[in-house]
């Protein structure tokens, strides 16, 4: 795969001031909405059009990403009105785990969306249609994309998705928390050591039910951007591990021993909240004063809290490399679609309709065609403006990442539940660290 990630967001973010993000509240109620499981695509009659193609469109997330998607899908219907888009969603954390299960049965919805750290899982095991055709065919428009955002969708060098939007992970702040607990707000270039004193120190200061941090060490993106700061990554070219297990034992040891603090809560308060979309998030309860995510979600957060969010990158490894790490949401076409043209023409209208693309509300970041930014520019808020200038500032450190290898979404997972087995102290550091190595390997080499 080509290694355009830092070119991809110079470029992107300097084709217009913008930000990322998205609001709403429940999920709308509509005769195409149904549950992440579906039926096979069909073609049905109707009076007044003819012939209708049913096409099955998925997405994750909570009530407000998901009215979100319904409002962007109610405009693409009504300019395909010989397609029936028939919608599908799920929890962020059910989505993965359905679309596998899915995926397995041949019975996968035609239009999937995907994270770049679950993207090349999918890809490597053929379950993504080639786009390139219905490029070159002129189904779907790319013309007014900038080539490194194209580029982005591609794995070993085919064009499986096109991009949704693009961010990049940083960390977001309760700033109220941090004044209340008289703890100096972060700044851009603070380290894990000032981090983990921080995080401490708020919960040395506000008392047992309030923590510094939620619970990242089982976060793969995360660690990914601790490893990337030690000049390591998660994985090597060849699919193998890409750190040691000295590596691990140092991370984990870092979040443990700011459990073992106060500095993040403990096993059972983490488990409670884990996986939790934004409204119902351990942050916008007020129980943490930080987490760490994509920096489109910023908005999210703040329109379900009172108290007011700063966002700042990542902490880095003191001395080490300076990185970013981009983080996306792409749209591919399952490999066994009765339909692939009809759900290209869906892609095309996503990615190209501006009508469509204010619905969507730049909720996972800038848009890939410049003429659609420029569209959007008039509209942006405050906090999108906020979530661009944090972007713009830290997109010179977006260094390129190794490829995810197929089984990494089991190897990911994995070390989420060695974290746990950590947290609720079934296992030490040592043991689990280990273990996760005993397991990855054989999930790589299979």
């Amino acid at each position: 795969m080509k290694k355009i990630f830092t070119v991809m967001m110079t470029v992107c973010l300097g084709l217009v001031s913008v930000g990322c993000t998205g609001s709403g509240t429940a999920p709308k109620a509509n005769e195409a909405s149904t549950g992440l499981p579906g039926a096979t695509g069909t073609t049905t009659t109707s009076k007044d059009s003819g012939k209708v193609t049913e096409v099955r469109v998925s997405w994750y997330g909570d009530a407000n990403r998901t009215k979100i998607y319904n409002d962007t899908f109610d405009i693409i219907q009504k300019k395909l009105p010989d397609l029936k888009l028939v919608r599908e969603f799920a929890a962020s954390g059910e989505y993965w785990t359905k679309l596998n299960t899915q995926v397995a049965g041949g019975n996968a919805p035609d239009l999937m969306i995907f994270t770049l750290d679950t993207l090349y899982d999918f890809a490597k095991r053929g379950q993504l249609l080639d786009l390139q055709p219905f490029a070159d065919q002129g189904i779907i428009h790319l013309n007014d994309f900038n080539p490194a955002i194209v580029n982005s969708g591609k794995v070993d060098g085919k064009l499986y998705t096109v991009s949704q939007g693009n961010s990049i992970l940083g960390s977001y702040y309760n700033k109220d928390l941090f004044k209340k607990a008289g703890v100096s707000e972060p700044d851009l270039n603070w380290t894990w050591d000032d981090f983990s004193k921080a995080m401490i120190a708020i919960h040395t200061s506000l008392g047992k039910n309030v923590w510094g941090s939620e619970d990242l060490a089982g976060v793969n993106n995360v660690f990914q951007t601790f490893l990337k700061q030690k000049n390591k990554d998660l994985y090597k070219e060849d699919g193998s591990l890409g750190f040691e297990k000295s590596d691990m034992i140092e991370w984990f040891t870092l979040w443990d021993n700011m459990r073992q603090q106060g500095g993040i809560p403990p096993a059972d308060i983490s488990a409670e909240y884990k996986g939790k979309n934004e409204v119902e998030s351990i942050l916008a309860a007020g129980k943490v004063a930080v987490s760490m995510s994509a920096s489109n979600r910023l908005k999210l957060f703040q329109n379900v809290m009172k108290d007011e969010l700063g966002m700042v990158r990542v902490p880095n490894v003191k001395g080490g490399t300076q990185f970013d790490l981009l983080a996306g949401v792409y749209m591919g076409i399952y490999t066994k679609s009765k339909f692939p043209k009809e759900t290209a023409r869906i892609i095309d209208a996503f990615a190209n309709d501006s009508e469509a693309a204010k619905a969507f509300g730049l909720l996972y970041g800038p848009v890939g065609s410049s003429k659609v930014m420029k569209e959007l520019e008039p509209s942006i808020d405050p906090l999108m403006k906020k979530v661009n200038d944090f972007q713009v500032t830290v997109s010179k450190n977006v260094l390129p990442t190794v490829p995810y290898p197929t089984g990494s979404n089991a190897v990911n997972k994995l070390l989420s539940t060695e974290n746990d087995a950590v947290a609720f102290k079934q296992k030490t550091v040592a043991q689990s660290v280990d273990d996760f190595f005993t397991e990855a390997q054989k999930i790589l080499k299979k």
